[in-house]
C-alpha cells in the first residue's frame, strides 16, 4: 500500500540537540531520527516509515519538531506518547501525537516554521544556558537590530544567506512572515517565522542582525545584502547551539496567528514580551 493511502499520524518531538549529529540518520553517528526510529521499532515490532519536517543540524534543538508516521500502528495515538517516552533517551521527548488524513507528510505538508535564536550578551556567560544560547559579550543596540530585521520580511531570494550544503535547490526564494527580537537582561531572543529556510539561513540572518546591532553595519545593509545575491555580503553564520525549532505549522491560519503573540517558553518566558 502506498503512503498516500495509508493512515498517517503526526508526532511532535522536543529534544536537546547537544549530543546529536543532527536529525537525519547517519551511519555510526547518534542522530535524533536514529534514536526515534529505534524506539518506535521496539514498540511496533517493525521499522516505521517516518519523515521529519526539518533536518535540524548538529547541535540544534527543538521544542516542536513534527514527524509523520505512516502505516497501521499497533498503538493508538492517545497511548503512543507515554509508550514512546518510556523507550526514548531522556534528551528526546514525545510531546503529542495526532491522527492525520492519508497522505500527510511532515515535510511537504508544512506551510511554515518558527525558529528562535538565543544570544547571551553578558560579560560572563550564564552557565545554565551554555547549551542553548550563543555567548557574545558585546553591547547590542536592540533598536537598530529591530529596524534591520524588518528588511527581511517579505518574499526574497535568500541566496546571500545560504551556506554550502552540497544540495542543488530549485529555488532560493523564501518568504519571511515576521522577525521579532526581545531582550531581558543579558539574554536576547530573535524569533523568525517563514514558509521555509535554506541551509543555515536563520543562523546567518541573526548573525547579520548582530553585526547591525553592534554597530558594524547600518540597518539597511540587510536589504543591500539580499539584493547583492552574494554570501560575502551577509553576516557570519552563528553556532548551532543557539538555535531552536519552536514549531511547524500545517494550517496557514495557525501560522499567521502564532507570530502575533509568540509563546516564549521556559527558561526564556518571564519578561520577554
Amino acid at each position: 500500500m502506498s503512503e498516500t493511502t495509508e493512515p498517517s499520524l503526526e508526532l511532535t518531538l522536543a529534544y536537546d540537540g547537544t549530543e546529536f549529529h543532527g536529525w537525519q540518520a547517519q551511519p555510526a553517528c547518534r542522530t535524533v531520527e536514529g534514536d526515534v526510529r529505534a524506539a518506535l521499532e521496539r514498540l511496533l515490532g517493525a521499522p516505521p516509515v517516518l519523515h521529519g519536517a526539518s533536518r535540524t543540524d548538529q547541535g540544534v534543538h527543538a521544542l516542536g519538531q513534527a514527524v509523520s508516521l505512516h502505516g497501521a500502528l499497533r498503538i493508538p495515538a492517545a497511548r503512543l506518547v507515554p509508550a514512546l517516552n518510556g523507550s526514548l533517551p531522556l534528551d528526546i521527548r514525545a510531546v503529542r501525537a495526532s491522527e492525520r488524513t492519508p497522505g500527510f507528510h511532515a515535510r511537504f505538508s508544512a506551510v511554515g516554521k518558527h525558529y528562535r535564536y538565543m544570544v547571551d550578551a553578558g560579560e560572563v556567560p550564564n552557565v545554565l544556558l551554555r547549551r542553548y544560547a550563543h555567548h557574545l559579550p558585546v553591547a547590542i543596540d536592540l533598536g537598530r537590530l529591530i529596524e534591520a530585521s524588518r528588511h527581511f520580511i517579505g518574499e526574497w531570494d535568500f541566496i546571500s544567506y545560504q551556506c554550502e550544503s552540497g544540495q542543488v535547490r530549485e529555488s532560493t526564494v523564501r518568504t519571511i512572515f515576521e522577525v521579532r527580537a526581545a531582550r531581558r537582561g543579558d539574554l536576547l531572543a530573535v524569533d523568525v517565522w517563514g514558509d521555509g529556510f535554506l541551509y543555515k539561513m536563520v543562523r546567518t540572518m541573526v548573525g547579520t542582525l548582530l553585526e547591525v546591532g553592534r554597530g558594524r553595519w547600518q540597518p539597511d545593509h540587510v536589504r543591500e545584502s539580499l539584493a547583492a545575491r552574494d554570501r560575502r555580503q551577509a553576516g557570519p553564520t552563528l553556532p548551532a547551539h543557539g538555535l531552536c525549532l519552536m514549531a511547524v505549522y500545517f494550517e496557514a491560519s495557525e501560522l499567521h496567528a502564532s507570530h502575533r503573540a509568540p509563546p516564549l517558553p521556559a527558561p526564556w518566558s518571564e519578561g520577554l514580551h
